[in-house]
This record gives C-alpha cells, structure tokens and sequence, in this order.
C-alpha cells in the first residue's frame, strides 16, 4: 500500500490549489466585504454647498469642496468609511470657507460703497445718470 502526503492528491499530483497566491489588485483598489457593516451612515457629501459656493461665492475655494465632495460616495462604496467621513468634513469646510470669503469681500465691497458716496467719489454705479 502506498502511502500519500498531504500535499499530494490521489494521482500523485501536489495540490496545486494549496500554492495559489489569492489575487492582489495592483491598482491598490481593495473590494469591501459584503458582510461588513458600516460603523455610521454615509455622511452627506456637500455637493450641493459646494456647487453653490462655486458659482455664488469664491470661486477657488469653491472648486476645492467640489473636489473632496466628489470623493465621497466612491470612498464610501469601495469601503473605505473613515476616508469618506473625511471627505465630507473637508468638503464642508471649504464649502464655509468659500462662502465666508464671499461675504467678507460682499461687505467690504458695500463699505468702499458707501465710504465713496459719502466723499462724493463715483463708483460708476451712476455714470449712466450723467448722460441726461
């Protein structure tokens, strides 16, 4: 009688499932286990803020919080929860910061305004009156 190892199969074949290396993306991109549940909801991705800050407010900051907000929902799907999270906290942050930076240069703007017209500087606001 002949005795097999363990490695071997019936025939005298090693196993060769047993040397299989599992598959590594080499791209990085890791799929997220199903049965994992996520530790939060999927935080909101302030895409909205930052479109409306972009055309509103500041424009390069603007564009900033569009970026991180764009990342949100793909980092979420793929697994990747905290950097998700991440993503929305800096989405909306810039999405403040860009409309802080528009009402700081809205009211400075109405200053210089109002500080002209009460030196009698024109603004060019009513240059059209002194055509009549």
């Amino acid at each position: 009688m002949e005795v097999i190892n363990d490695d071997q199969n019936q025939n005298g074949y090693y196993n060769q499932n047993q040397y299989q290396q599992p598959y590594q993306n080499p791209y990085g991109y890791q799929q997220p286990n199903q049965n994992q549940m996520p530790p939060y909801p999927k935080p909101s991705n302030n895409l909205v803020w930052g479109i409306l800050t972009t055309i509103l407010c500041c424009l390069p900051f603007g564009i900033v919080s569009i970026v991180f907000a764009s990342k949100v929902d793909s980092l979420w799907y793929s697994g990747r929860y905290q950097e998700a999270k991440d993503a929305a906290r800096k989405a909306g942050t810039w999405a403040i910061v860009s409309a802080s930076i528009g009402l700081l240069f809205f009211i400075i703007y109405i200053v210089v305004v109002v500080l002209a017209a009460a030196k009698g500087i024109s603004t060019g606001l009513t240059d059209y009156m002194d055509l009549y």
